[in-house]
């Protein structure tokens, strides 16, 4: 194989790496701002009111955003299959996958929560 093909191939797995890292940022920042928001007790009062719309709003981003971090995690394996990982990296890759759907499942919850409080 091509050395440049190599070059490319991991150039775009940790771009695909970026953008996993990017949707768990975003999750994390929305509930936060979410949080922040309810401190005014105008925008609390307009959030209680459709507080089960966006518990199940939040639902549906959780598992769109887990679905996302699949493709992207099985694509960025797919474009490493021809360069061998230490079997330290694959358990630390691994981890770090699991870690990305444990923060985006912790921030949909976080923001459940904080609808069950206000209401």
């Amino acid at each position: 194989m091509p050395k440049d093909r190599d070059d490319q191939d991991r150039v775009l797995a940790d771009r695909l790496l970026n953008y996993a890292d990017a949707i768990v940022a975003v999750s994390f920042v929305g509930v936060s701002g979410l949080g922040i928001a309810m401190t005014d007790p105008e925008a609390r009062a307009s959030v209680a009111r459709g507080a089960d719309w966006i518990v199940g709003a939040n639902i549906i981003v959780g598992f769109a955003l887990s679905v996302l971090l699949y493709y992207l995690r099985r694509w960025e394996m797919d474009l490493r299959a021809h360069a061998p990982l230490s079997e330290k990296s694959r358990v630390y890759s691994g981890r770090l996958h699991v870690a990305r759907f444990v923060v985006v499942w912790f921030a949909v919850v976080q923001s459940i929560l904080l609808m069950w409080a206000i209401r």
